[in-house]
Formats: structure tokens, C-alpha cells, sequence
């Protein structure tokens, strides 16, 4: 076997274990969350409950606060990864649909970022991606669009904080009704 085939092995070997370490410590921190203040969990419990060492811990995160970030990435990677489908384009209200379901999806991981007060951050870059899909972005419009997602995030908290009793459908039908942007169709503004 070459040396560079040999380096490269190792090499996906220590990601695939930095990623096992990742779940584990950010598995253990949702597990004590549901006994504990974010603020009270240390990293020596943290670490102690993930079954890693301290030094796996710091090679992977600088503080408690990047776990949480990564979290919210990774909630926020899956609503802009779902946006790109061409479906959501023709269809917004399966966006909302699959938006709400994602939410529910990711109970434990919404209730640490309601918890550490950024559930906010998973709408920040929706509305840039947006933008980016469309031919010509007026203020007006621009403005119409943050102001949807800052409705979509009031509602989605709201939602969640009352115990997601209404379905994802009917969440949906809301944000089509009450939150879309119902000045501007979307699809219309991207071909022009």
C-alpha cells in the first residue's frame, strides 16, 4: 500500500472517529439537559457522560456553547438543503409542511436551543437563500422576506412552546394564510 493511500486511510479514520465523538457529546448533552440548567453541565460531566476524554472533547469543540451551535447547523443545513428541491418552488406550503415536521423531528435539539435562547439562528440565513434564488431582489421585497421568516420563527416557537398540538399540515395552512409572502409570488419574480 502507498504512503499517500495509508495517510488518506487514517485520515477518513480520524474524521469518522471525530464524528462518532461529535454524536456522543452532543447525545450526552441533550441527555443531561433533561435534568439540568445548560449553564450547570461542566465539561468533566459532559465528557464523562459522552464516554471521551477531555482531550477528544477540545479537539472537536472550543466550548459547551459550540455543541449547541453545531446543533443549530445542522437543523438549519436541512431546512436550506430541503429549500433547493425545485418541489418547494411550486409548492411552498410542503416547505412549511416539512419545516414543521423537521421541528418535531428535532424535539430535544429545539428544546436545548429554546433553552440557550437560539432557536432564532436557524432562520438566519433562510432568507439570504431566498434571495439568492430569485433574478432581482427589490427592498421592498428583501424586506417582505425577512419579515415572513421573523413571522415563520414567531409562529414555529409559539407552536412548539404549546406543545405541537396542531399537525404540520395545519401549521402550514397557517403560514400560507397568514405569513407568506401573499404581495409577491416567488416563482414569478425568479423568471423575470
Amino acid at each position: 500500500m502507498s504512503q499517500d493511500t495509508s495517510n488518506n486511510q487514517r485520515h477518513l479514520s480520524n474524521n469518522e472517529a471525530n464524528r462518532i465523538t461529535r454524536e456522543s457529546i452532543c447525545t450526552a448533552l441533550l441527555e443531561l439537559l433533561k435534568t439540568k440548567e445548560f449553564k450547570e453541565i461542566s465539561i468533566s460531566e459532559l465528557v464523562r457522560r459522552a464516554g471521551v476524554s477531555r482531550q477528544s472533547f477540545y479537539r472537536n469543540y472550543k466550548t459547551k456553547e459550540d455543541i449547541v451551535l453545531e446543533l443549530e447547523r445542522s437543523i438549519g443545513t436541512t431546512l436550506i438543503e430541503k429549500m433547493k428541491d425545485p418541489i418547494y418552488i411550486k409548492n411552498p406550503k410542503k416547505w412549511f409542511i416539512d419545516f414543521f415536521a423537521v421541528v418535531k423531528e428535532n424535539t430535544a435539539v429545539v428544546t436545548l436551543l429554546q433553552k440557550a435562547d437560539l432557536f432564532i439562528t436557524i432562520f438566519a440565513k433562510i432568507p439570504s437563500y431566498i434571495e439568492s434564488q430569485l433574478n432581482t431582489c427589490s427592498p421592498e421585497l428583501h424586506y417582505c422576506i425577512v419579515g415572513s421568516m421573523a413571522a415563520v420563527h414567531a409562529t414555529a416557537r409559539d407552536w412548539f412552546e404549546r406543545g405541537m398540538k396542531e399537525s404540520e399540515a395545519e401549521m402550514a395552512e397557517l403560514c400560507m394564510h397568514y405569513v407568506w409572502l401573499t404581495k409577491y409570488d416567488i416563482k414569478q419574480n425568479k423568471s423575470n
